[in-house]
């Protein structure tokens, strides 16, 4: 099946770190992969609380093949699992190299996401799976 390079692969995903980590130490990490993000192009949003991650991230199909491939391979994540993994004619979130957000803030994402007026399929799947990916 051949691509068409105009679509933005949009990827959700949810999963664990190993480790608990500290707010502190979870947002100085995020500041890198922003910046990496923002090299590759990718835009998206990242919701934790130190042990529960939830991400979505938008870009090229390869980059965020290899990218996908990264996560799931890094040791300090566990119980990976693919959300949505779906082709949009769009971004979501052009603006966002990665808005990262503490699960305790998540109803300011979502207020940001309903006044960008971007219904997706993984933005309406992120608020169904959140209550369940935080409250554990």
């Amino acid at each position: 099946m051949l691509i068409d390079p105009g679509h933005i692969r949009t990827w959700l995903y949810t999963s664990e770190f190993k480790d608990n980590a500290s707010k502190d130490e979870i947002f100085s990490s995020m500041e890198q992969f922003q910046a990496h993000n923002k090299s590759l192009n990718l835009s998206g949003f990242l919701i934790t609380n130190g042990k529960a991650i939830m991400q979505l991230l938008e870009g090229k199909d390869n980059v965020i093949n290899v990218l996908r491939e990264k996560i799931i391979a890094d040791d300090r994540h566990v119980n990976v699992v693919n959300e949505v993994w779906e082709l949009e004619e769009e971004r979501a979130y052009p603006e966002w190299s990665m808005r990262k957000m503490h699960a305790s803030n998540y109803e300011t994402l979502f207020k940001e996401i309903q006044s960008a007026k971007m219904a997706t399929i993984a933005t309406n799947i992120a608020r169904m799976l959140f209550d369940t990916t935080f409250e554990k």
